[in-house]
């Protein structure tokens, strides 16, 4: 038997890579589980039978004996992943990013506003990931500092350059894409590809957003912000549309 396709999807938080592993797992031939090193515990595949792959102590305690069950536990699957983002297990991003029989995503936001917005509503009220049935918690209200924008876009900028960094420097391709292009078809059809699997299957997104689609109704001084960012790389976006809550099956035969 082939062995499967080995993968890992990196990404800044709030850049959609709980909707990418929800729209991955969809697939039959995928076994693409959550955020395996998230500090909170193992999160792995939702809605899939698949083997224990033990506790975050046991994890943290051996990242590599961890992840030699992770690929050794697809379950018959022709590829299995899960996605790692900025900030944890440094230990286990730096083997994965280095090791490679292990594909990577890059998976970006081009809207960095709203990926810092999102990030501070999951901060303050604690949901990081919502799925079906939606979580009903109520959403703050915020305060857009420019200097805390910044810092966050720089943040992530910084991230994604020193993965690419490391890429090339060992030899490695990669795969990117972006947040905003997960509901276009031909786009999923490309990552489909790069996994090895078929594109005919529905792939039923299960987890729901939680930020709104207007900013207004969260950002307490859009209007401000909009005045003081109108000529620079961020005023663009204050007013762009954001990707819909995707509730119904895509690539549907």
């Amino acid at each position: 038997m082939t062995a499967p396709i080995r993968f890992v999807i990196f990404a800044a938080p709030r850049t959609g890579s709980n909707l990418l592993c929800g729209l991955l797992g969809a697939h039959p031939d995928i076994l693409c589980h959550h955020g395996l090193f998230n500090p909170a515990g193992v999160h792995s595949a939702r809605g899939r039978a698949c083997e224990p792959l033990g506790s975050a102590a046991a994890r943290d305690q051996d990242p590599s004996a961890f992840l030699k069950r992770v690929w050794s536990s697809a379950g018959g699957a022709r590829a299995v992943g899960f996605k790692i983002n900025l900030g944890e297990n440094e230990a286990a991003s730096a083997a994965l990013l280095r090791d490679p029989s292990v594909r990577k995503l890059l998976l970006r936001r081009r809207n960095r506003l709203r990926a810092f917005v999102s990030e501070e509503i999951a901060a303050r009220t604690g949901v990081w990931e919502s799925y079906d049935p939606p979580h009903k918690a109520g959403l703050p209200r915020i305060r857009v500092a420019i200097d805390d924008l910044v810092r966050h876009a720089d943040r992530n900028a910084a991230y994604y350059a020193g993965l690419e960094s490391v890429l090339i420097a060992t030899g490695q391709d990669w795969l990117e894409t972006e947040y905003e292009s997960l509901s276009d078809p031909a786009e999923l059809r490309r990552v489909l590809a790069w996994l090895g699997v078929g594109s005919r299957y529905p792939l039923a997104p299960p987890s729901s957003k939680r930020a709104p689609a207007d900013l207004g109704a969260v950002v307490t001084n859009l209007h401000e912000l909009a005045a003081a960012l109108a000529d620079t790389p961020f005023g663009a976006e204050l007013f762009e549309r954001d990707l819909p809550d995707l509730r119904s099956p895509l690539l549907a035969p």
